[in-house]
């Protein structure tokens, strides 16, 4: 498949997309961050979403005694484009194709937001670093 432009442009490590996900409870569309270090080699972009439940999230990482930090709040004021304080767990990634993502851009299903800043985006790696849940491969296209 053909990668659209507006992809070439904007998808790396950072890059955010507004879109629904079959794997996320609701069908509400949600916020994903794109974690590869590299998305174009790897084929399989691998994702974090944002939710709103921070409690819920808070209740899950405890009583999974998962490291804190693999959770990630995040106001409003630190990402514009979040409507209200969120929350990211390091502990969930979410896999989809790279013609996947270019299918749901040409059905017009995915919106790309602004970019996650740098510091937000480290802290999400740092995450992902310290999950006992994600593999070794899927860090390793993570970590740099």
């Amino acid at each position: 498949m053909q990668i659209p432009l507006e992809i070439r442009l904007s998808l790396r490590q950072g890059t955010v997309y507004y879109m629904a996900e079959r794997g996320v409870s609701s069908a509400q569309p949600h916020y994903f961050v794109v974690l590869n270090r590299d998305p174009f080699r790897d084929k399989l972009l691998l994702l974090l979403v944002a939710s709103s439940q921070i409690e819920k999230a808070r209740k899950r990482i405890s009583r999974k005694r998962l490291p804190e930090a693999t959770l990630v709040e995040i106001g409003e004021t630190e990402y514009g484009d979040f409507t209200k304080a969120s929350c990211i767990d390091c502990n969930t990634l979410f896999v989809k194709s790279l013609d996947e993502l270019c299918q749901l851009w040409q059905k017009r299903e995915v919106r790309p937001q602004r970019d996650l800043p740098a510091q937000l985006l480290a802290k999400l790696i740092e995450g992902v670093r310290l999950s006992t849940l994600i593999s070794a491969e899927d860090k390793a296209l993570i970590l740099s």
